[in-house]
């Protein structure tokens, strides 16, 4: 597969994603948490579904992604506003290999096939019509990996998940500190605008990969 984008060498005592989730395999262990799902916007060449799948098996009982398989949609006024910021993102970049051979390869090195699902397309074409219920019906959301990089895009997928995110579940975003960390550019800002009207509150927990933050989700309503 193609590997038509840039990935930032990073040294130091950065977390790495792996290690993050293998952190996440404690909590849930220690949590006594029933199987669920570990849901994830923007796989790319599937290298973080596999990463989950090594640190979260016997957790996780489905895999579901979501990405067009085309790289990014075209910009819209926001993302262009902000393109100065993030240059090397733009129309049909971040693009990997195609739905089938992700899936293939995902398949190849050990998730079963049954517990694997990738849906395709951009997502305001392809969320809208996603029945909500059944996926819940999976079960519990354990994790939430949102890696979709645009304002746009985040804006999008906060929305959907808000209906499937239980208390307690690792909400993790990859380009939190993109767009040199503001809060008026990219996924950090569809994330503090969502969380201004959401129903849930977050907890940081700390940061990884040197571009990501981490989350655990909690329930207002629940707060004294």
């Amino acid at each position: 597969m193609s590997h038509s984008y840039y990935e930032p060498t990073q040294h130091g005592d950065v977390l790495s994603r792996l290690n993050l989730l293998r952190f996440i395999r404690e909590h849930l262990y220690h949590s006594g948490v029933s199987a669920g799902t570990y849901l994830e916007f923007g796989v790319f060449n599937g290298d973080s579904m596999w990463d989950a799948h090594a640190a979260l098996r016997g957790f996780i009982d489905h895999y579901v992604g979501f990405d067009s398989f085309a790289g990014l949609p075209r910009l819209d006024t926001n993302d262009q506003a902000s393109a100065g910021l993030m240059p090397n993102w733009a129309e049909g970049t971040v693009r990997g290999g195609t739905r089938q051979q992700v899936f293939n390869h995902l398949v190849a090195k050990g998730i079963p096939k049954e517990k694997l699902t990738l849906h395709e397309g951009f997502y305001e074409d392809t969320l809208p019509k996603i029945d909500r219920q059944a996926l819940a019906a999976l079960g519990p959301c354990h994790v939430c990996m949102v890696d979709c990089d645009l304002y746009s895009s985040s804006k999008v997928v906060f929305d959907f998940i808000e209906p499937l995110l239980v208390e307690g579940t690792w909400l993790l975003l990859d380009d939190y500190f993109c767009y040199r960390g503001s809060p008026r550019h990219g996924q950090r800002r569809a994330f503090e605008e969502w969380l201004s009207h959401s129903r849930w509150g977050v907890t940081e927990w700390g940061t990884f990969r040197g571009w990501g933050k981490a989350f655990l989700v909690y329930e207002r309503s629940a707060e004294g």
